[in-house]
């Protein structure tokens, strides 16, 4: 049976929001849940920088410590409330509701103002009812609150010498934004109270949403290979052919309303084989010209900026690989670069990418948008690049189209046009056997190379997993065009 026992926390009710199957596992069996993943503890580690920040503008502030439970915690909270100084983690409880508030700042007339520090750069909708549940829980334990605010990463910030954390983080005032919200409060908790007390977990509530549960395997283990949802810009098209037990790409009825893109894929997913318009496709080579240059990069972003001249969560390229193909039928020159991140990566980005890319022939990017935009953020901040940048970008060819446009398209691409999903289809060659395989891993791996605390011999091993990675990502581009030319002679 559950544990009646547990406490309906603000975590507890934000994880009710969108499914009650995974609260009621989250509250009685925690176990079942896996850890979260490298990339989902970066986002939390990343949440704790920014809040840590945020406590440094209440430098007389007291912290609430939790260590020793949570009954320690509330009686703590209890005793230092009476000083009416800053609060961090100040925990109360009325009846089976617990909340602990990241900042409480003393108002006039005894009163609280509530601070929940976010790391984004806006606040959203989930915001909201959190903070709405935080406020409902304080009144209820007699805590008066004035104002609530939402304190988040202002994006127009730049860094220019020691971090400015007034500068960096804004409030944002969310008191008549939750005010719509309270009103049902009580009935909601009510019906949390009671979900989580039932014997056994609700169905799920499946949904765009449980893309990053940890229950998704589960969840989802129902569909088959190939299945609706990896239809094309599927949206609520996959939810409807759900709902009439239609599963499987292949059974898809031919009187459905489909795009254009979707029935070629559900043909090619019958046939077994790849569609090719070589009309078009030798109509996007024929744009190419010589020598071709293949880019890539590779960026990390991070809340809090590293660097001079940099704002939140922009986007720092830390590597590159550049394969240039001088003439129809020549072997490929291979140049990279790849930082340690001791210093702003962007100068020297900037630097030799002018000296290798040269003034004439085309420059395939695959999603060129992203490498466009990468150079020219990074150009707006080295001005002196800002000219030669603007000159770059109508050399710019963008691989991605022939597949976005499905003029080729193959069934093991699963719908997607990504990178990861054309090269192993067309070539045979694939990410698999990398260490690293996928972009946010590198972001992540440079990361700790450069920020972490690691040994010389994993700051090697990492080195080499990311020249590896981003080398296959432009000579997959290359074979790729080899055999675009191939199928279309």
């Amino acid at each position: 049976m559950p544990n009646k026992k547990h406490l309906l926390t603000k975590s507890a009710f934000m994880n009710a929001i969108d499914c009650e199957r995974f609260f009621w596992i989250y509250q009685n069996e925690r176990e079942r849940l896996q850890e979260p993943d490298e990339a989902q503890q970066a986002l939390f580690d990343q949440g704790h920088d920014v809040g840590d920040k945020a406590k440094m503008l209440y430098p007389d502030g007291i912290e609430i410590d939790w260590n020793d439970g949570h009954e320690a915690g509330i009686a703590q909270t209890a005793e230092v409330i009476g000083k009416r100084r800053p609060i961090f983690e100040a925990g109360f409880q009325h009846g089976k509701t617990h909340a602990r508030a990241d900042i409480l700042n003393p108002a006039s007339s005894g009163r609280w103002d509530l601070i929940e520090v976010k790391s984004s750069t806006e606040v959203k909708e989930e915001h909201l009812d959190d903070v709405a549940f935080q406020k409902h829980v304080y009144n209820t334990a007699g805590i008066r609150i004035a104002r609530c605010y939402v304190m988040h990463v202002d994006k127009t910030y730049v860094r220019k010498g020691e971090l400015d954390i007034k500068g960096l983080l804004k409030r944002t005032d969310v008191t008549d934004d939750i005010k719509s919200l309270a009103a049902n409060l009580p009935e909601r908790i009510k019906r949390l109270l009671s979900v989580m007390s039932k014997a056994k977990a609700p169905d799920a509530n499946l949904g765009p949403y449980c893309a990053k549960c940890p229950l998704y395997d589960e969840c989802w283990s129902f569909l088959p290979n190939r299945h609706v949802f990896q239809l094309n810009r599927a949206g609520q098209k996959a939810y409807d052919l759900m709902d009439r037990d239609i599963l499987a790409i292949r059974d898809i009825p031919e009187d459905y309303p489909l795009t254009s893109r979707q029935t070629i894929q559900i043909a090619c997913e019958k046939s077994g084989k790849p569609h090719i318009e070589s009309r078009l496709i030798r109509a996007f080579l024929s744009r190419l010209k010589y020598p071709l240059h293949f880019l890539d990069f590779e960026t990390f972003m991070a809340a809090i900026p590293q660097y001079d001249e940099l704002s939140p969560y922009e986007q720092v390229p830390f590597q590159y690989s550049l394969h240039v193909v001088p003439s129809p039928g020549r072997r490929a020159e291979h140049y990279s670069y790849l930082s340690n991140g001791k210093a702003d990566p962007r100068p020297e980005v900037l630097s030799t990418l002018k000296k290798q890319l040269g003034r004439n022939g085309s420059i395939v990017a695959y999603n060129a948008g992203f490498e466009i935009r990468v150079l020219r953020s990074s150009a707006n901040h080295f001005s002196k690049y800002a000219a030669w940048c603007e000159s770059l970008i109508p050399r710019f060819a963008d691989l991605l189209l022939p597949f976005r446009e499905f003029h080729y398209y193959h069934p093991d691409q699963e719908g997607s046009s990504s990178l990861k999903a054309v090269l192993p289809a067309m070539t045979g060659k694939g990410y698999n056997q990398l260490e690293i395989s996928d972009g946010e891993t590198a972001g992540l791996r440079f990361r700790e190379m450069a920020f972490g605390n690691v040994a010389e011999s994993r700051k090697k091993a990492i080195h080499r997993a990311l020249e590896a990675y981003c080398h296959l990502d432009t000579e997959g581009m290359i074979e790729i065009i080899k055999e675009l030319q191939r199928l279309c002679r």
